[in-house]
């Protein structure tokens, strides 16, 4: 999968959770307003559909999912867009 095909798949699957944010231009999606704890789970959960990746619970903090650039190196880290 192309990295560009990946970052429009996110964009698609975070605007689901949250319509109308910006996250291309939000540097930090939690900082920002953007996502809120609740969302993350709900990421987290169309993640895993989507991709077929399992993400611990330890895995699930804010830093893995605060910036577009950071979900995209999160999933790569799991073999997506490889």
């Amino acid at each position: 999968m192309a990295a560009k095909e990946l970052m429009m798949e996110l964009i698609a699957i975070l605007s689901e959770i949250r319509p109308g944010k910006d996250f291309v231009r939000a540097d930090n999606f939690f900082e920002e307003g953007v996502l809120d704890s609740l969302d993350l789970t709900a990421l987290v959960s169309a993640l895993e559909s989507c991709y077929g990746v399992f993400v611990d619970v330890d895995e699930m903090v804010p830093e893995n999912f605060r910036s577009l650039a950071a979900i995209e190196k999160f999933l790569a880290g799991k073999g997506v867009g490889a």
